[in-house]
């Protein structure tokens, strides 16, 4: 079993993934940089040299094959729940949580970074556009009603949560599992 960390760009799915991960001592796999590595170029180069459609075949491929491997922690990209295959096989696993924050929060966490606008509208106003879009898409994705809100959390606290609940999950692979 895996957990499957979906939600906006910015709410921790990698910062606090990556610390779940270590805490659990398991693998983080994040989509983002599996496609970078490879592709041989960032997803920002991605996105202005092939597009966003051409992005979300790679995302779509990584994702449903990353789906077959067991026993980590998987990071997805902000988007990958567009995709409705993806999102009906995330809905399915009970591993899947939604990393929730207001656009306003995810604004701040991502302003200056080199991910790719998807809008070309300022950040905010683009978060806030994203956010109605997808919100209903990440609820569906975690069907199981697994939400952590990291906006008012440290990503310490962020992976504490995602460590606890890896536990519940029911075959989690672990050093904490194997007795």
């Amino acid at each position: 079993m895996s957990l499957w960390l979906v939600g906006a760009r910015g709410a921790g799915k990698t910062s606090a993934g990556a610390r779940a991960a270590a805490l659990l001592g398991v693998e983080l796999c994040d989509t983002d940089a599996a496609i970078e590595r490879a592709c041989g170029r960032p997803v920002r180069a991605i996105f202005a040299t092939e597009g966003e459609a051409a992005f979300r075949v790679l995302e779509r491929e990584l994702v449903l094959a990353a789906l077959l491997r067991p026993g980590r922690i998987v990071a997805t990209g902000g988007g990958a729940v567009l995709d409705p295959e993806v999102r009906a096989r995330l809905a399915r696993h009970p591993g899947t949580v939604w990393l929730s924050a207001p656009p306003a929060v995810l604004a701040a966490r991502i302003r200056g970074s080199d991910r790719p606008s998807l809008t070309g509208a300022p950040i905010e106003e683009e978060l806030l556009h994203v956010a109605a879009l997808r919100a209903p898409l990440y609820a569906e994705a975690s069907r199981a009603g697994r939400v952590v809100d990291t906006a008012a959390l440290g990503t310490e606290e962020v992976a504490a949560a995602l460590a606890e609940l890896w536990r519940s999950l029911p075959h989690a692979v672990g050093p904490e599992r194997r007795a």
